[in-house]
């Protein structure tokens, strides 16, 4: 287990401060969490995820993609077992055109290894909590030995659903969030750093 750091009150640090590019500076508010931090705070999250399976050949890793890609990766880089293991993925998604959906549609690429397997769903962020919610109960429907949810950022919102990550990276205000894997309509996913969009963008 691994509480989330609270960052929901930290000032935002001016975009002009970072070497990130006019496309990207332009459309930031600011950057709330420096590449340095992430890189910590992964590391971290890979090391408690590695004493908790040190030598568990179930560990069952699964990422949610697409935007969880990038932690996916790292985090792995981060967990250094006594045992093999193997991995997964999967596609989720609650967005199109119009209004999101209650009921995400998810596509497994490998369902069937799931049984008897300690799967942990990497997730990049925490939001409603709908999709992870769908997907950890669609999880379990296969017969897993457990199911845990680690997510690199948790916001702060009240959810209509019952989701609570094992393990956290950071706590975050409700604002909207781009950078190390997020993005906005396919932008700034390449970000170092987890800025804040600029509210004139997105909230038309």
């Amino acid at each position: 287990m691994l509480a989330p750091i609270d960052v929901r009150d930290r000032d935002l640090y001016e975009p002009e401060q970072f070497d990130i590019g006019e496309a990207h500076q332009s459309a930031l508010e600011g950057v709330l969490i420096p590449r340095a931090e992430l890189e910590e705070r992964v590391a971290a999250l890979g090391s408690a995820l590695a004493d908790e399976h040190r030598s568990n050949p179930d560990f069952y890793p699964v990422c949610v993609l697409k935007g969880a890609m990038r932690f996916f990766v790292d985090l792995l880089c981060e967990v250094d077992l006594a045992v093999p293991y193997s991995e997964g993925i999967v596609h989720t998604s609650r967005y199109d055109s119009g209004p999101t959906t209650e009921t995400p549609a998810v596509e497994f690429f490998d369902e069937d290894r799931l049984a008897g397997k300690d799967v942990v769903l990497v997730e990049d962020i925490l939001h409603e909590g709908h999709t992870l919610a769908t997907l950890r109960d669609r999880v379990a429907a296969h017969d897993p030995n457990s199911v845990t949810i680690v997510t690199l950022f948790e916001v702060d919102v009240d959810r209509d659903v019952d989701v609570d990550p094992a393990y956290s990276g950071f706590l975050l205000p409700d604002s909207f969030f781009v950078g190390y894997g997020l993005d906005y309509e396919e932008r700034h996913r390449d970000l170092r750093h987890l800025g804040v969009l600029d509210r004139a963008i997105w909230d038309d």
